[in-house]
């Protein structure tokens, strides 16, 4: 997962994407030589397995050559999420004592009803650089937002 955040007067903008995993590709090439030479082996045994190998490995590796070359199943495969957070939705920054970790706790107000969203967006730090990225988002924050330190969780993904 890749992350990046930008911080502007207004507010904190955080994409996360994820690109398509090379590994399947090559995972499914080495996969199916290995079964298309298996196939042969035991098409010495019978010939029948010939048909076997046409249709198995070698249905995998046209498989393995239109994902190589099909940008748009790639980028169905491509995960994107962009989010953008107001500073006086932010309710409270947190340096994480057990992690690279800064926390920001924010609240959001729903458009059309009066239903509150309560969430944490963990900006992701490099080590040792807590404190460096805590103290450039402070002066952002609305007067009265707590600034703390304490264990935080990261949640783990579902994608």
């Amino acid at each position: 997962m890749n992350f990046a955040y930008r911080i502007t007067r207004s507010g904190i903008e955080y994409c996360e994407w994820k690109d398509f995993p090379k590994w399947a590709l090559t995972l499914l090439k080495w996969f199916s030589g290995i079964t298309a030479i298996i196939f042969i082996f035991l098409a010495t045994l019978d010939p029948a397995f010939l048909i076997g190998a046409l249709i198995g490995p070698g249905g995998m590796g046209l498989m393995y050559l239109s994902m190589l070359n099909s940008k748009s199943y790639q980028e169905m495969h491509t995960q994107y999420h962009h989010y953008a957070f107001k500073w006086k939705e932010i309710t409270q920054l947190a340096i994480a004592t057990n992690r690279e970790v800064v926390d920001l706790k924010y609240s959001v107000t729903q458009e059309g009803n009066d239903f509150k969203t309560n969430w944490s967006l963990n900006v992701f730090c490099k080590r040792k650089q807590k404190e460096t990225v805590a103290n450039l988002i402070k002066p952002y924050l609305s007067p009265g937002v707590p600034f703390i330190k304490a264990k935080v969780n990261v949640p783990m993904s579902t994608d």
